[in-house]
């Protein structure tokens, strides 16, 4: 048998949002220095540190944009 919230409890579905991208920001970036260390030169400036974390903000935003968008 199907559970049918009312709407207005949808912010449930983004309450743990903050400690989920801290911990996704976090780890994104340790294995952006991992990659930078192993792939690029000493002398390069870092990239993988800065596009994982900036990939995984963008993509999110983006899927709480289409999640909340109102159909």
């Amino acid at each position: 048998m199907p559970f049918n919230r009312p709407s207005n409890f949808q912010w449930t579905r983004f309450a743990g949002l903050a400690s989920q991208w801290a911990i996704a920001l976090i780890a994104l970036m340790y294995f952006g220095r991992y990659l930078d260390r192993k792939l690029l030169s000493v002398d390069a400036k870092p990239l993988f540190i800065w596009v994982l974390p900036f990939l995984f903000i963008l993509f999110s935003l983006l899927r709480i944009i289409k999640d909340t968008k109102n159909k």
